[in-house]
């Protein structure tokens, strides 16, 4: 492996005599394709990659040599060469989502990417904005906030669970539209449930009644397949920290490009007066926000190029690999503790939501009880909550690259016990 200290010497002595940086992909090439190592616990049973995922070495590496680039010139950095890592970004990431580059936009994460959205609205006393009744409480306390200030309300879809089906939902959510909807926002995967939502027929209902979308796909990339030109709503938010394993706060939005102008970052940074001629306000306002690390959105190539590199098949071997693994966890699972899977493949990504019997019970470590008798006992970090108006309790598992069946064989074995 060649000498870090003599690259980053060498690196430093190129981007003085340079204007442009040199991409931070190139300075982990040579271990792009070498197997992912996960720095997790020794010991843990990580079952929950949806909440915060976990960060392989190499990508690691990358954002260490961005942090060193960044402090060896501060100044150079947040000048010029962020706009260029961003644009780097925006271009492997607009590959892996099938956008425009430009319609993409950088944020810390998928709550934040919320926030922005929701607080870009134009709302009046009485306009509905129409959700289902699996969304993420960050989103409903946001929401709450915007409502009260405006006088919008929210209307809720109900939808099943677990037994449920694409016409269960889409009749659900088409079924509340009404002439006062001011937008539809729909999660793409379900945060506690889970459960893979068919939101391109809900986008495409939307729009021929003349209404805005807005999908939270904070579990989506890397989990699914992703097509946000085939799905075309008004505007995507995502979290990349969870499924492409990328540095914990990052994200992006994309917005329709004839819904760009005028819209604004949460906070607003001292260039946002400086009109450019030669880049979208879009891009400039996001692109710097003040002071802060960036660099965990700038190594996404890194994280892009890492995972895909893993199985010979790429991505899609990668996704189909994980599918598998955890609907044959899921199915052990449910055969240890006598209940039926009842929620169907197709809605299934690389995780899974199980209705235990029982109520969640307070915990002192994790919030529930059970979920602190499983880590603390037995290793095993697996999520338990519940899902309000929906389902008493439920279980949600997630299989990455670093899972194996013997994962799901040790939960089964033991949720038998604890049951």
């Amino acid at each position: 492996m060649p000498n870090e200290t003599m690259i980053s010497s060498e690196t430093s002595a190129t981007r003085m005599s340079s204007s442009r940086p040199d991409p931070i992909l190139g300075y982990v090439a040579h271990r792009i394709s070498e197997p992912a190592r996960f720095p997790m616990q020794d010991g843990l049973t990580q079952l929950n990659n949806g909440s915060y995922g976990l960060t392989p070495e190499v990508v690691g590496v990358a954002q260490r040599e961005l942090q060193r680039r960044l402090e060896a010139d501060p100044v150079r950095f947040f000048k010029s060469d962020l706009e260029i890592y961003a644009d780097d970004t925006r271009q492997a990431l607009a590959k892996f989502v099938r956008v425009n580059a430009e319609d993409l936009v950088l944020v810390s994460n998928g709550t934040f990417a919320v926030a922005t959205v929701l607080n870009n609205l134009e709302l009046s006393a009485g306009d509905e904005i129409l959700i289902t009744d699996h969304e993420y409480m960050a989103t409903m306390n946001e929401l709450g906030k915007i409502c009260r200030k405006t006088g919008a309300k929210v209307v809720v879809a109900k939808v099943p669970f677990p037994e449920v089906s694409p016409e269960m939902v889409i009749d659900s959510v088409v079924g509340a539209m009404s002439d006062r909807t001011k937008l539809v926002l729909i999660s793409h995967i379900a945060s506690a449930s889970a459960i893979v939502m068919p939101v391109k027929e809900i986008v495409e209902a939307a729009k021929a009644r003349g209404i805005d979308t807005f999908l939270d796909g904070a579990h989506t990339p890397g989990q699914i397949d992703l097509d946000i030109g085939s799905l075309d709503p008004t505007w995507y938010a995502a979290s990349c920290h969870k499924w492409l394993a990328t540095p914990k706060g990052t994200g992006f939005i994309y917005t329709s490009p004839n819904r760009q102008r005028g819209f604004k970052p949460m906070v607003l940074s001292c260039r946002e007066h400086e009109a450019r001629d030669d880049r979208k306000a879009y891009l400039c306002d996001f692109d710097y926000v003040g002071t802060n690390d960036y660099t965990g959105n700038l190594v996404i190539p890194v994280s892009i190029a890492h995972m895909g590199a893993q199985l010979p098949g790429g991505w899609n071997e990668l996704r189909k690999r994980n599918h598998d693994l955890v609907v044959k966890g899921a199915q052990l699972i449910c055969d240890a503790i006598g209940i039926k899977q009842r929620v169907p493949e197709s809605m299934i990504g690389t995780m899974v939501s199980i209705p235990l019997p029982g109520v969640c019970e307070p915990g002192e470590l994790m919030g529930e009880a059970l979920w602190d008798r499983l880590y603390l006992n037995h290793g095993i970090q697996v999520p338990i909550w519940d899902l309000p108006g929906v389902h008493a309790r439920v279980m949600r598992v997630s299989a990455q690259l670093y899972n194996g069946i013997g994962d799901f064989e040790k939960l089964a074995e033991v949720l038998r016990a604890e049951l």
